[in-house]
């Protein structure tokens, strides 16, 4: 008897043998099983059907993440419209750029005069902190933290909680716990500094001595954007060490010096979701195409497949726009051989300003028209979560997945009372033949006896 088949008939009800002690007690046995075996097989297939549609809808599900991955890569690169200027600074030891909105393209020049400095401080306590987990510079739990003109109280019961207390408080200030002695005679003190620049205050009262020994009284930054303002103006003075120097355009100043800030379309960020875009198409296509040919996977002579691949090669071959790029191509993105795709990244990055302005054309936005409007109306066909290709797919086959289960069901209990009347009638038939047996060698019994016991009898007739 075949394994699956086995378990079909272990799936019903307890087997009961026939009952009897007839020489034919096993070919009715057999009888049985076999008429019980041929009546399963429609269940077999109903269970063989159901293992089949486990494999396809969990390659259905696969294919659906891999799908969804790709539809997403498209909003990432839509993205990137918004940010597609960026801010580069000639010299960035003297400052750093970066877009934080939608500056004008252009070109400035920050010359920094001053860099400034922030306020620092340090814990002159003259007790001796040789373990910053137990001891603190002061007996007192309690302090006053001066800032500027503000204050704030904190509570420490040992000197890194002192540090922590400090940091959390909300202060425009960085304290950290430092050993002002050597390894084996630590003297662990408190150091602060501002975060802002500027001659700030910095004062640490624990209700009876201030705490702290100023090291640096701070100053502000001074700097000028364009020449402006001119001379003898001593420029414009800032307590922070990053500036607004456009709208949507900071600077974070350096050192004292001059850099050219410019500021351009880049699709560096529209090149690197490029990027990701290519390795989804290729996933989800390498999926698919494990799915066709003589040795494919579950989908194998599915139509669905099919949708799939011709949706992925149309959504590639779109050609559209009214500059200098129309298709994906000009972008760096070609087919392969086997139909994957390839990205070469060096081709956005030698786009001049014009034909940035019109890849980005090209593109679009998944809402707005383009390629990534194109490309993701035709994903839907795939995997909108009502009516896409996927959905319906799945839904087909849980649906007979269902009907399976019922027939199944159904079979079962057919197969229990066909099992029950079987081992019935093939008891009372053992039943039957045993008492014949029985009685046919009681009869021989009687005429042995019979002829032992009349020695003519053998001669007679």
């Amino acid at each position: 008897m075949s394994t699956s088949l086995s378990n079909a008939l272990t799936s019903i009800a307890p087997q009961t043998t026939t009952t009897g002690t007839s020489t034919f007690a096993s070919d009715l046995q057999a009888s049985v099983t076999r008429a019980l075996e041929i009546a399963a097989l429609p269940m077999q297939a109903l269970q063989a059907d159901q293992s089949t549609i486990s494999g396809e809808t969990s390659e259905l599900s696969t294919l659906s993440g891999l799908f969804n991955t790709l539809q997403t890569s498209l909003t990432n690169i839509g993205g990137t419209g918004t940010s597609t200027l960026q801010a580069t600074s000639s010299d960035q030891s003297v400052a750093t750029a970066s877009v934080t909105g939608n500056p004008l393209p252009g070109t400035y020049t920050v010359q920094v005069l001053t860099a400034g400095s922030s306020s620092s401080a340090i814990s002159d306590s003259a007790t001796t902190v040789t373990d910053p987990t137990s001891q603190n510079i002061s007996p007192s739990t309690s302090f006053t933290l001066t800032v500027g003109t503000s204050t704030y109280t904190v509570t420490a019961d040992d000197l890194n909680d002192l540090a922590s207390a400090i940091n959390s408080s909300g202060a425009p200030v960085q304290a950290v716990v430092i050993n002002l002695g050597n390894p084996e005679a630590p003297d662990y003190q408190l150091s602060l500094q501002a975060t802002g620049l500027g001659d700030v205050a910095l004062q640490l009262n624990d209700g009876t001595n201030n705490l702290l020994t100023t090291l640096n009284t701070g100053s502000d930054a001074t700097y000028t954007v364009d020449g402006q303002p001119a001379p003898p103006s001593t420029g414009i003075s800032t307590d922070s060490s990053t500036v607004t120097i456009a709208p949507g355009l900071n600077v974070t100043l350096g050192a004292v010096g001059s850099t050219t800030v410019t500021v351009a379309s880049s699709l560096s960020s529209v090149s690197s979701e490029l990027s990701s875009f290519v390795n989804a198409y290729n996933a989800a296509l390498t999926e698919v195409q494990k799915n066709t040919g003589q040795n494919g996977g579950a989908l194998v002579g599915d139509s669905s497949v099919l949708d799939m691949q011709q949706t992925l090669t149309q959504m590639i071959t779109y050609a559209g726009g009214s500059g200098s790029i129309t298709s994906l191509a000009q972008l760096g993105v070609e087919f392969t051989q086997q139909g994957t795709l390839t990205f070469d990244p060096t081709v956005i990055a030698g786009l001049s300003q014009s034909q940035i302005s019109d890849a980005l054309n090209f593109l679009g936005g998944t809402s707005t028209g383009g390629f990534l409007e194109y490309a993701n109306n035709t994903l839907d066909s795939i995997t909108d979560p009502t009516t896409g290709v996927i959905v319906t797919d799945t839904q087909a086959l849980q649906s007979q997945n269902t009907q399976d289960q019922t027939e199944i069901t159904n079979d079962q209990a057919q197969l229990t009372l066909l099992q029950t009347n079987l081992n019935a009638q093939m008891a009372q038939a053992n039943a039957l033949i045993t008492t014949l047996q029985n009685q046919t060698t009681f009869l021989e019994g009687l005429f042995q006896a019979s002829t032992s016991n009349n020695p003519d009898a053998s001669t007679a007739g």
